[in-house]
């Protein structure tokens, strides 16, 4: 079993050489890194490359004209040829083994479409700030939640054969690309939670999650017209919208944001602190 790890940068030389190191030192080498350039200004291609010549049976760079991540991500997705799918982005880091730990869950179980799990923040040098741990897995409650609340991007593995059998990222959405297509690739799907901290989120001024944060922002308003998208979306595909339709989606969307801060504070999660 193969593993294809995927990777748009746009201008991030300050962070790009950990993130290629974190995925090329894993203790499972059969792996493939697609890292699309898009379009950057600095000097992160002549850094990829280095790694490129050091690395030719791994990495893979392929260069566009600056079209936005979610472009650059479609052109990874279009060019994998692993059996397991992750996505990492330029300023993150896997945590070690996670490759190892990630195939023997899917050797272990045939019917699991993706794996999900934790992951840690660091701050932009690198330093520990607190851990972020992920429940089991509920399609409701994406709906209800948002999809990027419940799956990390850097921590969900997935087979290819998902990402075959629907349509690619879609390219109108600028911030939650990443909630729109777990809408869709997760649905009626088989999805484990293990209890193991994949990766290190870098958490900086200029990453994107941080930016659509800003209250009133063009990035918040961007980001909120997105979800709301997502929502019409997936909300239709569940069950609950035959019995609340309309604004009677107040009630399950009531419910399901109260089980999730219940299921977090019974199991801890509020207390992982620095």
């Amino acid at each position: 079993m193969k593993i294809s790890i995927i990777t748009p940068n746009y201008n991030y030389e300050k962070y790009i050489a950990k993130t290629i190191e974190s995925v090329v030192t894993q203790s499972f080498n059969n792996i493939e890194h697609i890292i699309v350039d898009d379009g950057s200004t600095d000097n992160s291609v002549s850094i990829i490359k280095e790694y490129q010549n050091l690395y030719p049976e791994i990495i893979k760079l392929i260069q566009q004209e600056n079209r936005g991540q979610t472009s650059a991500l479609n052109v990874c997705l279009k060019n994998v040829t692993g059996d397991i799918i992750g996505w990492l982005n330029s300023d993150d880091l896997y945590c070690k083994n996670t490759f190892q730990i990630i195939i023997n869950n899917f050797n272990q179980n045939k019917n699991i479409d993706a794996i999900i799990g934790n992951i840690n923040i660091i701050d932009s040098e690198g330093r520990f700030l607190k851990k972020n741990r992920y429940l089991k897995f509920d399609y409701n409650s994406g709906v209800f939640n948002g999809f990027g609340k419940v799956v990390a991007s850097n921590a969900i593995f997935w087979r290819k054969n998902l990402s075959d059998e629907i349509d690619m990222f879609d390219e109108s959405f600028q911030f939650a690309m990443d909630s729109e297509y777990w809408s869709r690739l997760l649905y009626n799907r088989t999805v484990k939670h293990i209890n193991f901290e994949m990766a290190n989120f870098r958490w900086h001024p200029k990453a994107k999650t941080i930016l659509r944060r800003k209250y009133n922002s063009q990035e918040n308003l961007q980001a909120n017209k997105e979800n709301k998208i997502i929502f019409s979306n997936s909300y239709k595909l569940i069950s609950l919208s035959k019995f609340f339709p309309g604004y009677l989606y107040i009630l399950p969307f009531l419910y399901y944001k109260s089980k999730r801060h219940i299921l977090k504070l019974i199991n801890f999660h509020y207390f992982d602190k620095r």
